[in-house]
């Protein structure tokens, strides 16, 4: 069954009414195995205990890479990118998120009616995939710093883009199992996560209030389009990047750069919403892959994945129990309606 990230919930809920309001996130080898458990049974809160930190990850990832081919290796998530995924639902902060308000509280909501020139915010490459602009809370209500828009430079969009795409899915087979079938003609490691980023970059392009500017790939391409535009139009463009060295450049160029930093580890423990759980779900199956949950595999890929899946943020559910299929089919088709019923 294909679901909409958003409609996740229907699966926590028929999990909570099977007896499974605790419950892990595996991956399906026996190397990596439980990821991280989910407590559903607060009332308000949801509890998230990290089984795998990052050394453990770390650990359990070199294992696999002595056992198998370098392909299946690859394939997997590495260290930074398991922690980035979590930190993308909201579940784990920035590291340097003092810093961070400091800087948004001082360069951003400019005061247009004073004559003083709008704030716009950009991002290198290494941040898009984690949908960044809302972790650093750029879209106003309670947050601090709000920006008068973005600017997106298109080397940022072709740096994400490439092709890494599965058309033997043997390996993956052979050293977890049958449910790596699914990734006939999807794509790899790598390739999945630069999908994530070129969902953000267009979400951020067609919906937000944004200005794309053309630019060469390269830090140096990036910037300077950076700094066209700033010098053009009279702005403040506020450049984020988790690498220094990117920051520092933008710096030279008299742009107001600020690096992000992310956490070297995981908490032990940590609470959530079940909307911060949703999206870690999502978050995980892609740069997984797959992953497992009691009664139902989760694929962030499968064979036959769209376009549309993509942009519709969906995910496959197989559930194992015929009797949980057939309710998480009858729950889909209600909410579904309703919400054709409503546009």
């Amino acid at each position: 069954m294909r679901i909409k990230r958003e409609h996740l919930t229907l699966l926590l809920n028929r999990l909570v009414d099977r007896g499974d309001a605790r419950f892990a996130v595996e991956h399906p080898s026996d190397e990596i195995g439980e990821l991280l458990t989910v407590d559903l049974t607060g009332n308000d809160d949801v509890t998230i205990e990290f089984t795998s930190g990052i050394e453990e990850y770390v650990a359990a990832r070199d294992e696999i890479g002595r056992q198998y081919p370098e392909r299946v290796y690859a394939d997997l998530p590495s260290a930074d990118e398991y922690r980035n995924a979590i930190l993308a639902s909201g579940i784990v902060d920035i590291a340097n998120r003092d810093e961070v308000e400091t800087f948004l509280n001082r360069y951003g909501d400019p005061d247009l009616m004073a004559g003083h020139p709008p704030a716009f915010a950009g991002f290198d490459t290494n941040l898009m995939p984690w949908r960044i602009d809302r972790v650093l809370g750029l879209h106003g209500g309670d947050s601090v710093g709000n920006v008068n828009g973005f600017v997106l430079a298109t080397g940022v969009r072709d740096e994400l883009t490439w092709d890494n795409k599965c058309h033997d899915t043997d390996p993956f087979v052979e050293a977890f199992g049958p449910v790596y079938e699914e990734y006939w003609n999807q794509p790899l490691g790598s390739a999945r996560v630069g999908r994530l980023g070129l969902l953000a970059y267009r979400r951020i392009r067609d919906i937000e209030q944004a200005v794309e500017v053309q630019s060469e790939r390269g830090d140096e391409a990036i910037i300077a389009a950076y700094d066209e535009y700033d010098r053009d139009y009279r702005s403040d463009i506020l450049l984020f990047s988790n690498d220094r060295n990117f920051v520092e450049r933008a710096r030279a160029h008299r742009l107001l750069g600020q690096r992000v930093d992310f956490p070297d580890q995981l908490p032990a423990e940590t609470t959530a919403t079940w909307r911060d759980v949703e999206l870690l779900l999502y978050m995980l199956a892609i740069v997984f892959g797959v992953v497992e949950l009691p009664s139902v595999t989760v694929y962030g890929v499968w064979r036959g994945k769209d376009e549309l899946d993509w942009q519709h943020e969906r995910v496959k559910t197989d559930a194992r129990s015929p009797k949980l299929d057939e309710q998480l089919v009858g729950d889909l088709s209600i909410v579904e309606s309703y919400e054709e019923l409503g546009n």
